[in-house]
This record gives C-alpha cells, sequence and structure tokens, in this order.
C-alpha cells in the first residue's frame, strides 16, 4: 500500500502532475513573475507551515512584500512555492476523502473562500452512499474518476481537492484540482 508520509514528498508528486489536476505552479518567484499568469497568487510551503502562513490571492506586484513578510516569520523562501489563487467565487464544494472502516468519508466546506478558512466557518460530514452522492453532484465525472483512482493507489490516504462550477487546472475537462494525497 502506497503512503506519503512527509509533505515534501508530497508536494514533490504533486509538481510532477502525479495527482493528476492542479492549479497552475511556479517553484520559485522569478519563475512566477515571469509567467503569463495575470491572475492572483497563492504562496505556500512545501515543508509545511501553519495553515494561517499560507498567503491567499495576492496581487502578482505584491508577492515580493509578502514573502518579505514570511521571512520575518521565519519560513525559508527556498521552501515555498506559488500557485494561482483559484477562482473561489466558483467554489462548489472543498474538502478531504477517504476510505474507512464505514466507507467513504467526506470532510468538506462550501463556502467559498480558501479551504482552511472556509472549513473554519463550515464544517460539513458525510459517509458512505450520502458522501458519493455529494461528491457526483459537484463534480464532473473526469474529476471524480481522478479521485477515485487515487483512493485505489493510495487506500490508506487523505486526498484534500477543490471543486468548481467552471473547468479548472492543467487538465482540460477537469473542475476539480488535488492539492495533496497525504498520511501525515
Amino acid at each position: 500500500m502506497k503512503r506519503i508520509e512527509t509533505k515534501s514528498k508530497c508536494y514533490s508528486l504533486f509538481e510532477k502532475g502525479i495527482f493528476g489536476n492542479k492549479a497552475l505552479t511556479w517553484n520559485s518567484y522569478e519563475e512566477m513573475i515571469n509567467s503569463s499568469w495575470k491572475g492572483l497568487i497563492s504562496i505556500r510551503s512545501k515543508k509545511g507551515i501553519l495553515r494561517s502562513q499560507t498567503r491567499f490571492n495576492i496581487l502578482k506586484e505584491k508577492v515580493k512584500e509578502e514573502m518579505e513578510k514570511m521571512k520575518m516569520e521565519n519560513i525559508k523562501i527556498e521552501d515555498i512555492t506559488f500557485n494561482q489563487s483559484m477562482p473561489d467565487n466558483h467554489l462548489l464544494i472543498q474538502g478531504e476523502i477517504m476510505l474507512t472502516e464505514r466507507g467513504l468519508y467526506l470532510l468538506y466546506t462550501t463556502v467559498k473562500k480558501p479551504m482552511n478558512q472556509g472549513l473554519a466557518e463550515q464544517t460539513l460530514h458525510a459517509f458512505g452512499l450520502n458522501a458519493k452522492m455529494i461528491l457526483e453532484k459537484n463534480l464532473y465525472t473526469s474529476s471524480l474518476a481522478d479521485i477515485y483512482a487515487l483512493l485505489e493507489i493510495y487506500p490508506d490516504s487523505v486526498i484534500e481537492f477543490s471543486s468548481y462550477s467552471i473547468p479548472v487546472g492543467n487538465i482540460k475537462g477537469r473542475n476539480a484540482v488535488i492539492w495533496e494525497v497525504r498520511n501525515y
């Protein structure tokens, strides 16, 4: 059974596209600045930081300023990564999926904010057939197939995702991005 025990291993697999559909990402400030992306940026850590230290919806021209603030919080700049901010105004559901002794388990929120903020405001739970029906209602068939494939490969892991009412990510025909597959 495959397991992903560290945040750095998770990000390595995420960056390689192993989890499937993902947001546009950049591994350095220079890569992000030189990209043609014009929208908002999120800044995350590859090594694991407090969710409150993650930066969301930053104007491209303000990213350097946020990086300086992160340095003051003792976050190593070489440990951060950048991605396009997702269209939260189109959010359907986001959360975590896993297999349990009770079957499929879904922890989720419908709050149209970045996941940690949304879950802080609303945390919903669904099991079994109810979880499956919620997923089928909110994910394109292709996105749901991606998640089920990950559950087969990583049956002991938590899969973190976000789904939207519009296509998103780097794979055409998907409305969900996979953020993490983890056992930590």
